[in-house]
């Protein structure tokens, strides 16, 4: 519990921390940094009745900078363990090797690959946002490995449309733009211009920002990291 506990701390301080009231004011033309943002946060690990992490429940926040109305979008997240991966990999070239030596040697799957993917990935279904609009919806991921969640991902968009107009599959990856912990725009509510635009003018209090967030962001790690020890 103790853990958890601290675990809800450090997101709920990344939360709030440089919030800032978004002002952005609708265009009729297109903007040259247009994109819908999205970052995920809030990331807590759902526990069975033995104490095992069997989940990772997660919020998705999304922010349409363009000038028309994004629908029908749904997008599917996948986050490489490397760790897992390579892993796997010393695992076949084991076997290879065995099998080399002894071409009559049995061997099978080895535990890792067998019971544990390289990849964790989730699909969501994106209502429509309006111009402007910010929202942010609930997901759940079936891992036990929350921390890769805040880690970089493949983005694959399976559908979109603009203003009632549909795209194709390349040009609606190209429209979402991942904000990660390390950007200092994830800590405010995002807007039509950048957190990074908005504080150009001030060069030291970018870097303390800057900072602040890299020390929250090594703090959200290490805590999920430990969450299942």
């Amino acid at each position: 519990m103790k853990k958890t506990n601290i675990l809800l701390s450090s997101l709920a301080l990344g939360s709030f921390i440089f919030l800032n009231t978004a002002n952005a004011a609708t265009e009729d033309k297109p903007k040259e940094n247009e994109s819908i943002l999205f970052k995920i946060h809030d990331i807590a690990p759902e526990k069975d009745v033995d104490g095992n992490v069997v989940a990772c429940n997660m919020s998705i926040t999304l922010f349409n900078r363009y000038s028309k109305a994004i629908s029908n979008s749904q997008i599917t997240l996948t986050w490489d363990d490397f760790v897992v991966g390579e892993t796997i990999n010393q695992e076949e070239r084991v076997k290879n090797e065995t099998v080399r030596r002894n071409p009559n040697a049995e061997v099978s799957r080895y535990p890792t690959s067998a019971n544990t993917s390289s990849t964790v990935s989730t699909s969501i279904k994106i209502p429509l946002i309006n111009p402007n609009q910010q929202i942010s919806l609930k997901n759940k991921v079936n891992t036990d490995r929350c921390f890769l969640l805040i880690n970089d991902m493949d983005i694959k968009v399976s559908s979109c449309s603009f203003a009632g107009s549909a795209g194709n599959d390349r040009g609606c990856k190209a429209i979402f733009n991942y904000v990660s912990p390390k950007d200092p725009q994830y800590y405010s509510e995002f807007k039509e211009i950048t957190y990074t635009e908005e504080l150009d003018k001030n060069i030291d209090e970018l870097n303390s920002a800057v900072k602040a967030n890299r020390d929250l962001y090594n703090k959200i790690v290490t805590t999920l990291k430990n969450i299942g020890k």
